[in-house]
């Protein structure tokens, strides 16, 4: 009988990085030991390293941050909010971790009547707002405009805009999510948006338009985020009790390299 091929060393130094992760010897919270450390322990390059880390944020179980290492994250986020597990925002947080986001710009200006009115704010209140690409295996799968009230955007470490999902981060600094209103709807790609996404001008998009509020029903967080449909895919499951909904990149051939 043929023997097995043993699966690629990164897959092996993932599998026992995992099972460290799920017995404690690598806690929540705690950063993992460094890149070279790794390397020398399993005995494989820092490349090899790097891989089996990338595998595992890709699972969403670690998250890696500019200079402060490699963070597991495991299920830190659903006990905190047990009622949102495996709800739409959970699953956000999860994309996140999953994906690579690049910032296009952040800044401090007044926002628009629209924004005023869905953040409930005041004429022409200063907002910061965020616009960014997310990606993932180097092909851009999402456009999103977010505005966060002053109040929150000025309390926000962006410096970890690019490393950490914005809702954790939101959280981190005193402004939990408690729930959302969304809207989804089918429309063709502005010339901004395109180019963004590298696709033509005119493609049609997923649009999705999103209302985040904390515990106090204050909305702290407004996105507009357009998604390319054939790397993207959106599913519910509904049930007598309940809904719970899913969010995913679909890793097709057909998306474009970075």
């Amino acid at each position: 009988m043929p023997r097995t091929a043993p699966p690629p060393l990164f897959r092996q130094v993932a599998e026992a990085i995992r099972q460290r992760l799920q017995d404690g010897t690598y806690p929540v919270g705690i950063p993992l030991p460094g890149e070279r450390a790794l390397a020398e322990s399993f005995g494989v390059a820092r490349v090899t390293v790097r891989s089996a880390l990338a595998r595992l944020q890709e699972e969403g179980l670690v998250t890696r941050l500019r200079g402060q290492g490699t963070l597991p994250i495991g299920q830190a986020m659903a006990t905190r909010h047990p009622k949102l597990h495996n709800g739409l925002l959970d699953n956000i947080v999860s994309l996140g971790l999953r994906s690579r986001i690049q910032v296009l710009s952040s800044r401090r200006q007044p926002c628009d009547a629209d924004i005023a009115r869905l953040l409930q704010l005041p004429p022409a209140a200063n907002v910061l707002s965020i616009r960014r690409v997310r990606k993932t295996g180097g092909a851009p799968v999402m456009y999103s405009e977010v505005v966060l009230p002053d109040f929150v955007g000025a309390a926000i470490e962006q410096h970890l805009l690019e490393d950490v999902p914005l809702l954790t981060l939101m959280e981190k600094a005193g402004f939990p999510f408690d729930h959302g209103e969304q809207e989804l709807s089918a429309t063709i790609a502005p010339a901004h948006v395109a180019l963004a996404l590298k696709i033509p001008a005119g493609s049609p998009l997923l649009q999705v338009r999103r209302v985040v509020y904390d515990a106090r029903k204050r909305p702290i967080q407004y996105l507009l985020g357009y998604y390319a449909p054939e790397r993207y895919q959106y599913r519910m499951q509904v049930s007598r009790s309940g809904s719970a909904s899913k969010v995913w990149i679909s890793e097709g051939s057909g998306a474009p390299g970075g």
